[in-house]
């Protein structure tokens, strides 16, 4: 035992208790390097253990030391929930920059470096190694000790009690009640750290995206893992009137261009009334706006006044100060490709025919030839638009039916009004407006046939009005090619599957449907819509030009299959060559019609029916692969010797829009005007290599999204709700991909692995083998002959020219429906 009777006496004589003494070392600065401070402080964990451990005093150290630690946990919480730290979310006014900038990653570092004692405790808290042990061996040994069942009954409590609980457990709102202005410090603590709500807040929109039902939203938010639905809407109302902000930002520059096109959503839970009552399909009206790159500047569009000026639409225009009338075959000299500067013998077209036969060749070929796929390089572009990411924003919806000329006049109206862009006149008399004169400007819209033909009705009826804006003056339009697309697919089912005789041929492309849908030969024999025709021309082309690739390997090499010629292992200059040869051979060129003029005896009808269906299908292949890769040059040049085509099948409409687009652009516009046009007529929403997409494409895609994914679910779901949440969608898009990556999801593509299709491309090959459609059999006649329907368009347009007088017969291709379906869409990503 030690002699402590010393000290005790000597701690009476200077008149100081043992904890006074403890507090002055402690405490006074002249003692703080004293070798009993260094050796107290230094040992102060035994000293702890001490006090912890200590029969009468065990209880009141422990709330000591609770409160200690407290204090410590909420000035760090205090710190890191500060407005400074940018953790706080007002749903009343959010906007898209906190959802994009948000990281769980940057939150979770920033929570380490701000409040490092916190986070340590979280972490002990989560580790199901930690042992909770206070370092003691009696502890180690023993069972639970009173300060362990102290520690669970407080978890047990949190376990009973809400988030405002919690808060107040954490703040020190429950036992003993503090002094009042304690209180009011904790309660605005408690309520910082209820602001302190990005990452909820971010959950809850994310909740609100992908169709969470409210119950399980409510549930979340109680758990404090969400905020409510309540802040939901509130920040869905937010998030809408910012992206009108940026709307108007991006309208009011004037290097803005537009979109829109309609669809139609059916509330069948609205409730019928003695005014409306059948009325539960709704008509609306959808709208995208993106910027105009590639160099295009504000003196670029000015030139409204300009082709006013020259414009047969203006009453007062003089008859010479017009553009001289041109025709289709002006286009044909201005937009034919030079030769290709790899190879001067060959044309483009040529050169692209030839590059997808060797593709298919090494893509689909014996196994042998799959070794120079990497080796075959892209075709030689015509002229290439720059590849740049373009940003798109949705504008709000419209509750506006466009099927009439009037509500389109509205729905441009509007749309512009969304982009901070109002009639000068207007806002002349306004004190205050932002609005930019847009008189001497122009405005790119861009469109489907029924729109352009809509605005050109417009501008035809108000050519009379006295201002440039009620002329319209202002509103250039753009086709939209997805739609014109849809047209050449609907076409080539016209020329190849419509005809009932044209079936019935072992040879016809319908014997190839039966093959590779024998399930729906019905449905293509009446409408297939267009992801089937796409698909059907993909598939039936790789399998008949992989037949041109055998027939001519057997009667100019002396091979009797593909694979015999794949065990000779001819190079990759050896197949360019064959493909060259095989492009003149087994597709129709300007020799067609010398060869329909021979005797009958000598013609192969079902011979002359392949080489018109190979060339065909080639153009349409060439026309997609011009639109996904952004090559302006080719599209133009495949538009072209698609106009004919469609003028012969019957879509007048849409080879005049197309010729007179195409006269505009190169014949009427200024150069400034024709680079803007000709350089958003295609967009690029990824900033990837062929990932160019129409802009009719995004509306209808954009249309999707709005009117079946967001809008509102259940009794929620109405047009109000639908408007409202309309501009919102590529910031939902953006939301899902944010919280996606940041909690590591998996399994997150929507894209199936393209179907294993070897055995079903052989079967149709080992047919085509028995009958083959490109091994000539003189006097082998056909049930239908295929028209040349470049030729009997160009006849057709000749006699336009002199006057004479066409019947047009557009038909009801399924390309004149109503919007683009899902399949629709998604053919155009396959």
């Amino acid at each position: 035992m030690l002699p402590l009777h010393i000290v005790f006496e000597a701690l009476d004589q200077c008149q100081i208790s043992v904890a006074g003494l403890i507090v002055t070392l402690l405490t006074c600065p002249q003692y703080e390097n004293h070798p009993f401070v260094v050796e107290l402080v230094k040992r102060c964990g035994e000293v702890f253990n001490a006090f912890l451990y200590h029969s009468a005093g065990r209880h009141q150290f422990a709330a000591q030391s609770f409160r200690m630690v407290e204090n410590i946990y909420l000035q760090e919480l205090r710190s890191l929930a500060s407005e400074d730290n940018g953790w706080h979310f007002r749903a009343s006014s959010a906007s898209t920059k906190q959802l994009e900038e948000f990281s769980l990653q940057e939150m979770a570092q920033k929570i380490e470096e701000g409040a490092p004692k916190w986070w340590s405790l979280l972490g002990s808290l989560l580790d199901h190694n930690a042992s909770g042990e206070l370092g003691s061996e009696k502890d180690k040994e023993g069972g639970e000790s009173e300060l362990e069942g102290v520690f669970e009954s407080f978890w047990d409590d949190v376990d009973e009690i809400d988030l405002e609980g919690m808060i107040n457990e954490l703040t020190g709102e429950c036992g003993l009640r503090p002094p009042v202005k304690d209180m009011r410090t904790k309660r605005r603590s408690a309520i910082g750290l209820m602001k302190s709500n990005a990452l909820q807040s971010l959950l809850g929109l994310f909740l609100q995206s992908a169709h969470t039902p409210y119950k399980v939203i409510d549930t979340l938010a109680h758990l404090g893992i969400s905020v409510s639905t309540d802040s939901i809407n509130r920040a869905i109302q937010s998030l809408s009137q910012e992206s009108q902000n940026s709307l108007q930002r991006l309208g009011q520059s004037l290097l803005a261009s537009y979109a829109y096109d309609n669809f139609d959503v059916d509330l069948k839970h609205d409730t019928p009334t003695v005014e409306k009552s059948n009325d539960s399909l709704k008509h609306l009206t959808s709208g995208l706006m993106f910027p105009l790159v590639h160099g295009v500047t504000l003196d670029d569009l000015k030139c409204s006044e300009d082709l006013w000026r020259r414009s047969a639409l203006n009453p007062l225009v003089d008859e010479p100060r017009t553009p001289p009338k041109r025709a289709w075959w002006d286009l044909l000299e201005r937009l034919q490709p030079e030769r290709s500067r790899l190879n001067v013998n060959a044309s483009c077209r040529n050169q692209f025919n030839s590059w997808i036969f060797l593709h298919d060749l090494c893509g689909h070929g014996p196994e042998y030839f799959r070794q120079f796929k990497s080796m075959i390089h892209s075709p030689e572009p015509v002229e290439q638009i720059p590849t740049v990411k373009t940003p798109i924003f949705a504008a709000r919806a419209m509750d506006i039916n466009n099927s009439t000329v009037s509500g389109n006049i509205q729905a441009v109206m509007e749309l512009l009004e969304q982009g901070g862009v109002e009639d000068p006149a207007v806002t002349s008399e306004a004190t205050v407006s932002d609005s930019p004169d847009i008189s001497k400007f122009v405005v790119l819209v861009h469109g489907d046939l029924g729109t352009g033909e809509r605005l050109q009705a417009a501008q035809l009826r108000r050519s009379i009005e006295s201002t440039s804006w009620n002329r319209l003056q202002h509103i250039i339009f753009i086709p939209g090619l997805f739609h014109l697309k849809m047209a050449c697919a609907d076409a080539l089912w016209r020329c190849f599957i419509y005809p009932s005789t044209v079936r019935e041929d072992e040879t016809s492309l319908m014997r190839d449907v039966a093959q590779l849908r024998p399930r729906e030969t019905g449905i293509f024999a009446t409408k297939p819509g267009f992801r089937r025709m796409h698909q059907l021309v993909g598939y039936a082309g790789i399998c008949r030009r992989l037949d041109c690739w055998r027939v001519h390997a057997c009667k100019q090499k002396g091979f009797s299959s593909l694979e015999a010629f794949a065990h000779s292992k001819p190079t990759l200059d050896d197949l360019k060559a064959m493909a060259e040869e095989i492009t003149c051979t087994f597709v129709a060129t300007s020799q067609f019609r010398r060869m329909r003029r021979r005797q009958e005896t000598e013609r192969d009808l079902q011979f002359e029916n392949a080489l018109l269906l190979n060339k065909y299908f080639l153009l349409y292949e060439e026309l997609s692969y011009a639109m996904n890769s952004g090559d302006i040059g080719r599209v133009e040049a495949s538009i072209v010797s698609w106009v004919p085509i469609l003028k012969a099948i019957g879509k007048h409409k849409y080879a005049t829009q197309m010729t007179n687009f195409l006269y505009n652009v190169h014949f009427v516009y200024p150069p400034g005007l024709k680079h803007a046009i000709r350089y958003h007529i295609l967009v690029n929403p990824t900033g990837r290599p062929m990932k160019w997409r129409a802009v009719d494409w995004c509306v209808e895609l954009n249309n999707l999204f709005t009117k079946v994914k967001n809008g509102g679910k259940n009794s929620n779901r109405s047009v109000e709700r639908i408007i409202l949440e309309s501009p919102l969608v590529q910031v939902y898009r953006n939301l899902q991909g944010l919280v996606q990556r940041d909690f590591s999801h998996t399994h997150l593509t929507t894209s199936h692995a393209p179907p294993d299709m070897r055995q079903t491309f052989r079967k149709i090959q080992e047919r085509l083998e028995l009958n083959s459609p490109h091994v000539i059999s003189p006097g082998r006649k056909s049930r239908h002959q295929v028209e040349d329907l470049q030729d009997k368009g160009r006849e057709m347009m000749e006699k336009a020219a002199r006057g004479d007088v066409l019947i047009e017969n557009e038909g009801d291709g399924f390309e004149a429906l109503e919007g683009g379906g899902l399949d629709d869409i998604i053919a155009e990503l396959l």
